[in-house]
């Protein structure tokens, strides 16, 4: 089976780092594009310990404003600003998040030697990219706004190319259009279209991150049927109480999100110092509701 999309999570602790856990930060690569989900304190060397690089890595999506999910960005950017590993960065995030992001880049020091672009967002589209779109969908946590992020790769159809030689198409420039969508003629005249040489669409894959929110029961409806599912498990449920009062959820609010959302794997992220002796029992409380629940760690990839 193909990877379509390629996950490391960089930082996976909540609020502050740990020995072994970093502030938030996850990478994802889907074909020659790299972006961040987050950026928290320390995010540029963890990209560095993973070995992927900065090239191509032109896009961040920022979830809110919170300092452990973007402090990491004024190093990471300035960091662009020498080694130009790219031309342009795009920035996405609320009104609130870019004007951090941009207090943050003017302590660069020097004049920017590549394009940025701070790019708001609301709930709907953020970005596309070839067979990627990118949503955001408004989450709740202590702010105005703050956001998960779906990404959907488009349906794929498949050539049938033994039709397309009954057809009399050669293989060429004719089947590349037939391909893009477009009807072709034949040598013998005869009008070929793409229906009849494609199979039927195939659903792409779907992943789904959701960062700092309490639980409400539409995060299952923007999360349905994901291939995979990032969500943020801070407390247990035994400290249910507190992870409603500052805007978070437990262990298994995720899995119930996952188990609703009839997702295929869920991992938990966000994870709370306060259990670092005991994080199997986050797992357990997770596992009891939606069995293929991982926990995410420091540099740990997983392919979609």
């Amino acid at each position: 089976m193909s990877t379509t999309f390629r996950i490391t999570f960089l930082g996976t602790s909540a609020a502050v780092p740990t020995v072994r856990r970093n502030v938030s930060a996850t990478l994802v690569a889907y074909q020659d594009l790299k972006w961040l989900i987050d950026c928290g304190e320390g995010t540029q060397r963890q990209i560095m310990r993973t070995g992927a690089g900065f090239k191509n890595l032109t896009h961040i999506v920022l979830s809110h404003e919170h300092l452990d999910h973007i402090l990491g960005i004024g190093g990471l950017l300035a960091t662009f600003n020498m080694l130009l590993p790219v031309s342009q960065v795009t920035v996405f995030g609320s009104p609130a998040t870019l004007e951090r992001v941009r207090q943050l880049a003017s302590f660069i020091g020097r004049s920017l030697q590549y394009k940025l672009h701070l790019q708001p967002i609301e709930q709907g589209l953020v970005f596309s990219h070839r067979q990627l779109e990118c949503y955001a969908f408004p989450t709740r946590h202590r702010l105005k706004r703050s956001y998960g992020f779906i990404f959907q790769e488009k349906p794929k159809r498949r050539f049938l190319a033994e039709v397309a030689e009954r057809l009399g198409i050669p293989a060429g420039p004719e089947r590349r259009r037939l391909l893009a969508g477009e009807s072709v003629q034949s040598p013998t005249g005869r009008w070929v279209h793409p229906d009849e040489v494609l199979a039927p669409p195939v659903p792409g894959k779907k992943l789904v991150y959701i960062s700092d929110t309490l639980y409400f029961p539409e995060l299952s409806t923007y999360a349905a049927e994901a291939d995979c599912l990032i969500a943020e498990a801070t407390f247990l449920s035994s400290d249910a109480e507190l992870a409603a009062e500052v805007g978070h959820m437990t262990a298994a609010q995720a899995a119930t999100v996952a188990r609703d959302a009839g997702a295929k794997r869920l991992y938990l992220n966000h994870l709370s110092q306060r259990y670092a002796q005991a994080e199997h029992l986050i797992l357990e409380e997770a596992r009891h509701i939606f069995p293929d629940t991982h926990l995410a760690s420091d540099l740990l990839t997983v392919e979609v």
